[in-house]
C-alpha cells in the first residue's frame, strides 16, 4: 500500500502465540492509527510450532492491518522467548527496529518522538511509558526501578513492552542471550548495552502504551514451572557477570534475588528444600552449557564499563556512558540518516492521517 520505491525506516515487530489473537489484533489496529512521519512495516513472528494451516493463520493476522504493510513469519525451531526475539531481529532489514509486546496498545504520537530522540540523543534502547489497563496507574517505568531523569530521558532498564533502537547495534552486541530462554532477556540485554557504552531509557513525553494484563498464556505471569526459568536466569547472570561474591558492587543483585525474584517465581512454595531441589535439577544444564557461559563471561569482561547486574545508575554514570556513546553511535546514526536521505521521507503526520482515512474508507467500501 506504500509507494513501490519507498525504503522503510522502521520495522515494528511483534512476537505472538496462539490464544492471544484478540490482543494482537487490537495492537495492530492501534499501530495503524498511530501518527507516522516515516514509513513503517510490521513483522509478526508466530512463535509456536503448529499443525494448523499456516496460510490461514497468516491470512487472519494480515487482516488486522488495514493500512500498513504486514508480513507474518513462523518460528518453529527454538520457540523460547529468546529464540523468538532473535528470529525477530533476523527478519528485520530496516535501520530502526521496534519490539512491541502483543498485549499492549499504542496511544498518541510515538514514532515521531522516538525518531527525534534517536536523532538527538546517543541511546542504545528507547522505551515509552505505559499504563495498567485503561487506568491512570503508571506501569513502566516502575517507580521502584532505579532511574535517573536527565536531559529529557528517564534513564533506566527498558523492558520489552516497547523497545526501540538501531537494528545493527542489537546485532553487533550479539542479539539476545540464548541462556535467557523464557525469562530475563531484556534485563540482560539492557545491562550489556550499558556496559558496552550505550545507555537505555524512557521517553516520558508524547504517546504512551496501555498494558492489558488479562492476555492469556503469559510466560512471565502465569506460566507453569516458571520458577525453574527464573532460577536459571539468575544463576547464569551471577556466573556470566561475576556476581557470585556478595559485596558492595553486587549487593543490589543479591537483594533483589532474595526479596523479589525468588518470592515472585516460587510463590508459597519457596523454601530451602524447594530451592535446593530446583537448583539440583538445573545442574546437568549448567554442566552442558558451562563452556558457553565461560566464553560469554570472557566477552563481557572486555566491556568498557563494569556495571554489575541491577546496578543503581547515578547521574555520573549516565554522563560517563553518554559521553562514550556520543563517539560510538555515529555509524548507526549515519546509517539511519542515509536511508532518510534516499527518499524515505513521507508526508507529514497530518497529511498521512488524511491518507490513512482515505485508504480505510476505500478498503471498507471494497469489503462491503
Amino acid at each position: 500500500m506504500w509507494y513501490p520505491s519507498v525504503k522503510y525506516l522502521w520495522t515494528i515487530t511483534i512476537l505472538t502465540i496462539p490464544g492471544r489473537e484478540k490482543y494482537c489484533k487490537q495492537l495492530i489496529e492501534s499501530i495503524n492509527e498511530t501518527p507516522l512521519t516515516f514509513p513503517v512495516q510490521i513483522a509478526v513472528v508466530y512463535n509456536r510450532k503448529t499443525a494448523e494451516d499456516i496460510y490461514s493463520i497468516e491470512k487472519q493476522i494480515k487482516s488486522y492491518s488495514a493500512v500498513l504493510p504486514l508480513s507474518v513469519y513462523f518460528n518453529s525451531h527454538d520457540t523460547s522467548i529468546v529464540g523468538g526475539r532473535n528470529f525477530q531481529l533476523n527478519v528485520c532489514k530496516t535501520p530502526l527496529i521496534c519490539f512491541i509486546d502483543d498485549d499492549v496498545t499504542l496511544h498518541g504520537e510515538i514514532f515521531p518522538i522516538l525518531e527525534t530522540k534517536l536523532r538527538n540523543k546517543a541511546m542504545g534502547i528507547l522505551g515509552i511509558r505505559s499504563y495498567r489497563e485503561d487506568s491512570d496507574e503508571l506501569f513502566k517505568p516502575n517507580a521502584n526501578t532505579p532511574q535517573v531523569d536527565y536531559n529529557g530521558i528517564r534513564y533506566a532498564q527498558v523492558q520489552g513492552m516497547l523497545a526501540a533502537g538501531y537494528r545493527n547495534l542489537f546485532i553487533d552486541l550479539g542479539g539476545f542471550n540464548p541462556r535467557r530462554g523464557y525469562w530475563g532477556e531484556w534485563t540482560e540485554l539492557n545491562l550489556r548495552m550499558w556496559r558496552s557504552g550505550f545507555p537505555t531509557g524512557y521517553c516520558m513525553d508524547g504517546g504512551y502504551l496501555r498494558h492489558w494484563h488479562k492476555a492469556p498464556e503469559s510466560p512471565t505471569r502465569n506460566m507453569e514451572g516458571r520458577e525453574i526459568h527464573v532460577l536459571w536466569g539468575l544463576l547464569c547472570t551471577a556466573l556470566e557477570y561475576d556476581a557470585v561474591e556478595i559485596n558492595e558492587a553486587t549487593e543490589t543483585f543479591w537483594q533483589l534475588v532474595e526479596q523479589r525474584y525468588l518470592a515472585y517465581s516460587f510463590g508459597e512454595q519457596l523454601s530451602a528444600k524447594q530451592l535446593l531441589k530446583t537448583t539440583l535439577e538445573l545442574m546437568p544444564r549448567i554442566s552442558s552449557e558451562w563452556g558457553q557461559i565461560i566464553a560469554f563471561k570472557m566477552e563481557v569482561d572486555q566491556h568498557p564499563f563494569k556495571f554489575k547486574p541491577f546496578h543503581r545508575f547515578t547521574i555520573e554514570d549516565v554522563k560517563a556512558v553518554g559521553k562514550y556513546a556520543q563517539k560510538h553511535i555515529k555509524r548507526y546514526h549515519n546509517n539511519y540518516w542515509r536511508v532518510v536521505g534516499e527518499g524515505t521521507l513521507f508526508p507529514r503526520s497530518n497529511k498521512l492521517r488524511k491518507w490513512i482515512r482515505r485508504m480505510k474508507n476505500y478498503i471498507s467500501n471494497k469489503l462491503s
